[in-house]
């Protein structure tokens, strides 16, 4: 009788162990068909999302190296990490912003002028008469010394020549000049840095604006110092007065100012200021001055209304009406 309960209970616990085994098998089978679905599902998606029959967007490996290699800026905003990288300032080309030339125009466009400016501007003032300007009706508000913040001085007073001295802020609202030509920043980097230059150029145009809105303002770039003058004075060397210029272009660019790019007008062949104009080694002749004057009266704003003088491409006698031409054939 114990060999035979002992044959059973051997029976039962085989039994659980086959239908132990048999479940563990049932649960693998799920579990790779489960696996099995899956993998399929997801080569479906990739199959039906590819974008292999898509032309490349550059077959050109160089350019698409150039293109990677390019800083890319999103429109959202970036995070801490993107916030972070050192980008290179990309500052405007001083040639692609400058002004153009438009033919010349006559002295009397400068009729509505007001030159502002420090001691290189002041020379406009004291060869007005040589250079034909002083039967025009500009006007002087220049003065040695002066910088940004000089003008920007509550109660700023210059010596306006004929004029005497006058109050510049009071002058510029009773005038409202039709253009002003603005020639700062040789006494300006001699006492701050051209950051500091330039912040100051900012407010003083946006104080013009102010009194005087529908003034043209022409912004002139600093002209280069002799090289002798430069080796004895390091703040007005060549690499710092290039670096002012160039935040000079950013700012006309940024606040739609005329630039007036004296600097390559002056410019000797070895960058410096141009020897045969050349007074103290910063201040210039008067060949120099009716230089400077010869480029403005060919660099201006293109206006219909400039006096443009006859030769000139847009002298009102070669500007051609299409419907004064119709008429005429008609008749």
């Amino acid at each position: 009788m114990a060999k035979y309960v002992d044959q059973k209970a051997r029976d039962r616990a085989r039994r659980r162990k086959q239908q132990k085994a048999r479940r563990m098998a049932m649960y693998s089978c799920i579990v790779l068909f489960v696996l099995g679905i899956s993998l399929i599902i997801t080569m479906g998606i990739k199959f039906f999302t590819r974008d292999d029959e898509k032309p490349p967007l550059l077959e050109n490996p160089d350019r698409q190296q150039e293109i990677t290699d390019t800083p890319q800026i999103a429109d959202y905003e970036m995070g801490p990490v993107a916030a972070s990288l050192q980008l290179p300032l990309i500052t405007p080309d001083i040639q692609l912003t400058q002004t153009t030339a438009n033919g010349r125009v006559d002295v009397s466009y400068f009729d509505d002028a007001i030159f502002m400016g420090d001691s290189l501007a002041d020379g406009f003032k004291d060869y007005a008469a040589w250079m034909s300007l002083k039967d025009t009706g500009a006007m002087y508000l220049t003065q040695r010394s002066m910088t940004p913040r000089s003008f920007l001085q509550p109660g700023a007073m210059v010596d306006a020549g004929d004029a005497g001295v006058v109050d510049v802020w009071a002058t510029i609202t009773d005038r409202q000049p039709g253009k002003m030509y603005i020639t700062l920043g040789t006494n300006a980097l001699m006492a701050m840095d051209p950051q500091e230059f330039v912040d100051s150029y900012y407010q003083l145009v946006q104080r013009i604006k102010q009194v005087s809105p529908d003034t043209l303002i022409y912004i002139t770039t600093i002209p280069p110092t002799s090289q002798a003058y430069a080796a004895k004075e390091e703040r007005l060397s060549k690499e710092r007065i290039s670096q002012a210029n160039r935040m000079i272009a950013q700012m006309c660019r940024q606040e739609g100012l005329a630039l007036i790019n004296l600097y390559d007008v002056v410019e000797g062949a070895d960058g410096y200021l141009n020897e045969e104009i050349n007074s103290d080694g910063i201040h210039m002749t008067p060949a120099g001055y009716k230089m400077w004057l010869n480029y403005l009266i060919q660099h201006t704003v293109y206006d219909p209304d400039s006096p443009y003088i006859p030769g000139s491409p847009y002298h009102r006698a070669n500007l051609v009406d299409p419907l004064v031409t119709e008429e005429n054939s008609e008749a």
